[in-house]
């Protein structure tokens, strides 16, 4: 699933388009055995409530040990002709004046492909990806890109979005977008050149029928990038405790490499045959599977901090041309805290979590 940006809201009346369970005294549980965090960095996608005050928003995010966040940008928004680019609103420039007096490091997403969605820009459409032209401009947006950003300090950089979802099992165009990638990751080297840099993929991808494919890309990135959400295909929940399993089987898959979890979520609504209670156990399971992972696991990003508001959640149905009750139940419940501004027990386990390691 695709990043989102901060955005600002006036008054938005909570109109539910999903009622996400109502339990609200599920206590935490406490933590045995927790090991410290070490180098660890803990990221989350910080959203904010009906108030739209999003450095209150951060502040809170950074009280239970977060030091890093993700933003995701759109080749198609920046470069709004060839070799012009006039993305408005600039939130390249918007994140280097804020986040660096934040001391918060920036996870850098560069959409080419968005799960389901190509974002190239207009004239380059029906292209292969590794035309020579479409390599060229991709590494002018990269130069675009590093000018807006001297202050910012990025954790990494992806080069597309959960591409095994758009690129399927079509062995052409995996080939094709294996050789755009190594080329503009080459140029992103020189840019950066201490930055990791790889293509967002999704866990489902690893462990299913694009395996090998995302194996072969993955050769050529600095780091794997991955996003992890343990659902069924229905967007039912699956059980906690499977994040260990699922963590095993992802480790495994790249002994050799870090891995960063760029997105991890949990839904908490009914419609997804979820509850506060389960969002807080893969709370703590999710803590515990890291301990397990920890060096080879440095970063874990969790996806959403605040539920979004409805009108967000239709806009992003419709994006992702999706609107079945339990894919919108999930972007509605994603947050560890809800819409109104009220903590979620998820919220309040995640304190106890890392205050338990350290953070």
């Amino acid at each position: 699933m695709s990043q989102i940006r901060p955005f600002s809201i006036a008054l938005i009346f909570l109109l539910s388009l999903v009622v996400a369970c109502g339990e609200t005294a599920v206590p935490t549980a406490p933590v045995a055995d927790a090991v410290p965090r070490g180098s660890r960095i803990l990221s989350m996608d910080v959203t904010e409530a009906v108030d739209g005050d999003f450095n209150a928003a951060l502040q809170l995010a950074k009280s239970v040990g977060v030091t890093a966040v993700t933003l995701t940008v759109y080749w198609d928004e920046i470069e709004t002709a060839p070799g012009v680019y006039t993305p408005d609103p600039n939130w390249l420039e918007i994140a280097n004046l804020y986040y660096p007096a934040q001391e918060m490091q920036v996870s850098l997403t560069i959409s080419v492909i968005d799960t389901d969605n190509l974002r190239l820009p207009p004239d380059l459409a029906g292209k292969p990806f590794d035309d020579s032209a479409v390599i060229a401009r991709f590494n002018g947006l990269l130069d675009y890109v590093a000018a807006q950003l001297p202050d910012l300090t990025l954790k990494s950089l992806a080069i597309g979005n959960e591409i095994d979802i758009y690129l399927g099992t079509d062995a052409a165009q995996w080939g094709a977008y294996e050789t755009f990638f190594m080329e503009t990751a080459g140029h992103a080297h020189a840019l950066w050149p201490t930055l990791p840099v790889g293509s967002k993929t999704t866990f489902d991808g690893i462990a299913g029928d694009p395996a090998p494919a995302i194996q072969s890309i993955n050769q050529f990135s600095d780091v794997v990038l991955v996003t992890y959400y343990p659902l069924n295909a229905d967007f039912t929940v699956r059980e906690a405790a499977t994040v260990h399993d699922d963590f095993q089987t992802l480790t495994d898959a790249f002994p050799d490499q870090l891995i960063y979890l760029l997105e991890v979520g949990y839904p908490s609504g009914d419609g997804n045959h979820s509850s506060y209670a389960k969002q807080t156990a893969f709370i703590g399971e999710l803590f515990v599977a890291w301990d397990t992972h920890a060096e080879q696991i440095p970063l874990v990003n969790y996806t959403w901090q605040t539920d979004m508001p409805p009108d967000a959640v239709k806009q992003m149905a419709d994006d992702y041309h999706f609107d079945s009750p339990g894919f919108v139940s999930y972007l509605a419940t994603l947050g560890l805290r809800t819409f109104d501004n009220a903590d979620k027990p998820a919220f309040r386990q995640v304190a106890t979590e890392t205050e338990a390691r350290g953070w």
